[in-house]
């Protein structure tokens, strides 16, 4: 269909510590490894209004423990995010106003995990707002 248009991934990860400072934590799985991680995101170009775009993205990512024993997870998170494009001429020029809101459900997770236990507390619902001219 010309008017949609669909993207997604899946990463199936099988990190496991082969090497480690503490014999017991071998096969483990490292700091901030989730077994998965999915999206799909798609974009539909309304046909009775020639220029407006609505879109939207799930993403999850699975759970990621925090140190090497695997004795301390975060639990996995799913995020929705959702928008409209709106595609338009302004004095012969392109213009593209956006609107989209992240995180819609106001979800409540740990967004990543770093080295050595670092980890970030995911965005609220976020809104955002922008324009953009071709010159």
């Amino acid at each position: 269909m010309p008017d949609v248009r669909v993207l997604g991934g899946v990463s199936l990860l099988d990190g496991t510590l082969t090497k480690s400072a503490v014999a017991a934590n071998v096969g483990n799985t490292p700091i901030g490894v989730p077994n998965i991680q999915a999206n799909i995101g798609g974009e539909w170009d309304l046909p009775w209004m020639r220029g407006l775009t609505l879109n939207g993205a799930v993403i999850y990512t699975g759970r990621q423990f925090i140190d090497t024993a695997n004795r301390q997870p975060i639990p996995d998170w799913t995020r929705l995010d959702l928008g409209v494009r709106y595609t338009t001429a302004i004095y012969g020029r392109r213009t593209i106003f956006r609107a989209n809101v992240q995180n819609v459900t106001g979800a409540n997770y740990w967004s990543s995990v770093a080295s050595f236990g670092t980890f970030f507390l995911g965005a609220p619902r976020t809104y955002l707002l922008s324009m953009s001219v071709d010159l």
